[in-house]
């Protein structure tokens, strides 16, 4: 294996183990420790937690080393701010300018979402979303915008949906209300096919704001009581 594929391979898997909450947010990573666990070499660990520290899944501090980012319920109401923004913008661009293909893709996926179990235990009996329905789902919501024609609109709201995809997964556990996501998704797509950007745009606020809901109301170990979310803005 190349060192490119093994650079990619190792940040792929710590990507998943923060996003998963296996490693939860303000652990300390220890690049020797991971090295054993991944079977990389140190070089390997320390391109790919550079590159998730560009992502703001970890956060590096000279002398200190890496760490997990802090989550902290003033993120995620500022973090969901902004990607309700950012989705109704990029939504209300792909509506206006999305072809027959664009519709077929979201249908497509749409389809292969909802034939796919959303939920896993784990080892520990640790209930996450299962990674194959995550990768649907993201890809479901990546073919909803996929015709906006703004690259930087595409790119901040790629960035912000891996963002809110850690919270979604860290609380998992903790969510007690049943959610019927399947209709909010169905009812999304076809206010897009029918070219209802309004419609759309209201929907795609209340979807989001309802997931921020329920994993603030949650009991969720969201730590607001240090100041790491401030330094985490900061440093990234």
């Amino acid at each position: 294996m190349s060192k490119q594929s093994r650079t990619l391979q190792t940040y792929q898997a710590l990507k998943f183990d923060v996003l998963s909450a296996r490693y939860l947010p303000g652990r300390k990573l220890i690049i020797e420790n991971i090295c054993e666990e991944q079977c990389v070499s140190p070089g390997a660990v320390r391109e790919a937690l550079a590159r998730l520290t560009s992502d703001g899944l970890v956060i590096a501090e000279p002398q200190k080393g890496f760490t997990v980012a802090p989550v902290s319920i003033a993120d995620l109401q500022d973090l969901t701010e902004v990607r309700i923004d950012v989705e109704q913008k990029c939504i209300r661009r792909a509506i206006r300018d999305g072809d027959i293909e664009w519709e077929g893709q979201i249908l497509s996926t749409l389809h292969q979402l909802n034939k796919t179990l959303e939920t896993t235990v784990l080892e520990g009996g640790k209930l996450v979303f299962c990674p194959i329905w995550a990768e649907k789902h993201a890809q479901f919501h990546d073919a909803l915008v996929s015709a906006c024609s703004n690259l930087w609109w595409l790119n901040l709201r790629s960035r912000l949906f891996m963002q809110a995809e850690r919270y979604r997964w860290m609380t998992l556990p903790y969510v007690e209300e049943k959610r019927f996501v399947v209709k909010e998704h169905e009812a999304l797509v076809a206010a897009t096919l029918d070219r209802d950007a309004d419609l759309a745009s209201a929907l795609v606020e209340d979807h989001l704001q309802k997931t921020a809901d329920l994993l603030l109301s949650s009991d969720a170990p969201f730590d607001d009581t240090d100041e790491r979310y401030t330094k985490a803005v900061k440093l990234t």
